[in-house]
């Protein structure tokens, strides 16, 4: 049986169709406001679960609450504002109550997330993939601009982990000043840091910059926005190894934002 090509037409209202779909993705800003999250969960074991999240997004935190299943267990409460939270195009949820938690993860945009969770309830410590599709109510928001250079002196930092040991003990951060202490980037190609470095940086494609001179030559920022929307610069530690493993400028991402 022999089979017509396309006619043009047609063609062109498929490209139509997935260039509208693409463009209803974008990402989220500190105030997006309600939202509503429907995902899945797989564990190593390859068991399924589900949660649901009714939040409100504002100045970069989520508040509202959750419910989480998996394995014949459940889980629902409050959001822990502190721990919810939008940060450099990434969510993060978690929930507690009593010994019991659930938290997930990864990046997201308007439409959705894609990464991680681990939970702990009725005594069965979990962990795996995470996927969930977002609902907002006032539509897709018109984020700032990313990629923006940072004025004036920015603080960095980093999340340390202290790995929990005892059975169903959750892992806790410390922050922690960088190595750079502070970083401030002259619009001339210049930085300088905290700790009396300074040297040269150049843009690169992606919103990066790479320190191209000083003490920390070849570390490669992220230009992002921070959870408050405004432009901060993030060392990610994937990106910041050298060829021996050792890291470039923290052992975990660095981020530098302004003080607030």
């Amino acid at each position: 049986m022999s089979m017509k090509p396309a006619s043009l037409p047609s063609l062109c209202a498929v490209a139509a169709l997935l260039a509208a779909a693409m463009a209803q993705a974008a990402p989220l800003t500190p105030n997006s406001g309600a939202v509503t999250v429907d995902g899945k969960v797989t564990d190593r074991d390859n068991n399924a679960g589900a949660f649901s999240v009714q939040a409100i997004l504002k100045d970069g935190h989520f508040t509202g609450t959750a419910t989480f299943t998996i394995a014949g267990t459940s889980i629902a409460g409050p959001l822990l504002e502190q721990r919810s939270y939008l940060e450099n195009g990434r969510c993060y949820f978690r929930m507690e109550s009593g010994r019991n938690r659930a938290e997930f993860g990864g990046k997201c945009d308007s439409t959705g997330m894609e990464g991680r969770f681990e939970s702990f309830t009725d005594g069965q410590l979990k962990n795996g993939t995470a996927k969930a599709n977002f609902t907002l109510a006032g539509g897709a928001p018109v984020a700032a601009a990313s990629g923006s250079l940072p004025g004036g002196k920015l603080t960095c930092a980093f999340n340390e982990p202290k790995i929990g040991v005892k059975w169903g003990e959750t892992n806790q951060y410390s922050l922690r000043f960088s190595n750079l202490v502070s970083l401030t980037l002259d619009p001339s190609g210049t930085y300088t840091t905290g700790n009396g470095g300074r040297g040269r940086f150049t843009r690169e494609a992606g919103g990066k910059i790479r320190l191209g001179s000083g003490p920390w030559q070849g570390a490669l920022g992220t230009l992002e926005n921070d959870r408050s929307g405004a432009p901060a610069v993030v060392f990610h530690i994937e990106e910041n190894r050298r060829p021996d493993g050792v890291h470039l400028v923290d052992p975990y991402t660095t981020h530098c934002t302004s003080p607030r």
